[in-house]
């Protein structure tokens, strides 16, 4: 066992959760990754948390009454600075993405989106493709996957309820430009998107919360392949934080459900983080 894992191993108890309640959670284990990861590492862990920040961004410019997520990366002080015409001129702009502050003045602007909703959209596809251009395999990987996940089903949906889904698409890219012209019953997407086939099958489950059930499982089962052959690096802890996400989520929605995801993360962990005799220790730790 990695030394540098410690702090990880050791939580691994209060990943089964007692009755409803959650004794260890996404936001606690960003900062329990803090001292276990290298810089280069932790901050790729933090990518992942940035849709709380943008949430947290827009309930602050569309002035909404809602509890603070603290899976976000930054604090209420960090980001209302961005919200104000006057003071994100002069705000620290260096902590955060670069999308980030080019969202911030565009909304101080005659351009701004008017509706959350657009205003969602907006940072998502900057999102993504801050994602794309980042280095990491699996980064770029699993943009891609949730990208795709979305936009096919935003299609699936507009089809099905004959809606100009157009507009409601993320991004522009080959994926979406088929999703906006094809006719056909996979959108011409078989040799673009892995997935499409599961994707139009889960689409027919009549039951909202058994087709979301689905999806998140096809999700947890993407992770665990794409990082498969990896031991101990910094794929293997994104793809678990996933999981985490997923099993965190489940625990509001179903809650016996979510108790099951947990129960197995702490399995798969128990038995999975056991490291290879012909790889190196140090790989992927703060040295």
């Amino acid at each position: 066992m990695s030394k540098g894992y410690y702090c990880l191993v050791a939580g691994l108890p209060d990943l089964v959760p007692e009755e409803k309640k959650l004794s260890f959670s996404s936001a606690g284990f960003r900062d329990m990754m803090e001292d276990e990861l290298d810089p280069g590492d932790y901050n790729l862990l933090k990518l992942f948390y940035l849709p709380s920040d943008h949430e947290n961004l827009l309930s602050l410019f569309f002035e909404e009454d809602k509890e603070w997520d603290e899976r976000g990366n930054f604090s209420k002080e960090e980001l209302e600075p961005l919200t104000d015409r006057k003071l994100v001129h002069t705000a620290e702009h260096s902590m955060f993405p670069a999308y980030f502050s080019d969202f911030a003045y565009e909304m101080h602007t005659e351009e701004a989106a008017d509706k959350r909703v657009e205003a969602a959209r907006r940072l998502s596809a900057d999102y993504y493709m801050h994602l794309d251009a980042h280095p990491n395999e699996f980064v770029k990987k699993l943009a891609k996957y949730q990208r795709d996940t979305a936009n096919v089903l935003t299609a699936l949906n507009g089809r099905k309820y004959d809606l100009n889904f157009e507009k409601a698409l993320i991004g522009d890219d080959d994926v979406s430009d088929s999703l906006r012209k094809s006719r056909a019953r996979d959108f011409g997407l078989k040799s673009e998107v892995d997935h499409i086939e599961d994707l139009l099958q889960i689409f027919e489950i009549e039951n909202l919360k058994d087709r979301e059930l689905k999806l998140d499982v096809h999700k947890w089962h993407f992770v665990e392949d794409a990082t498969f052959f990896n031991y101990f690096t910094i794929e293997k802890v994104l793809a678990f934080l996933q999981k985490l996400f997923i099993a965190e989520r489940w625990i509001n929605l179903d809650p016996e459900k979510g108790r099951e995801m947990f129960e197995k993360l702490f399995s798969e962990l128990k038995s999975g983080f056991e490291f290879p005799e012909e790889y190196t220790l140090t790989y992927g730790k703060k040295r």
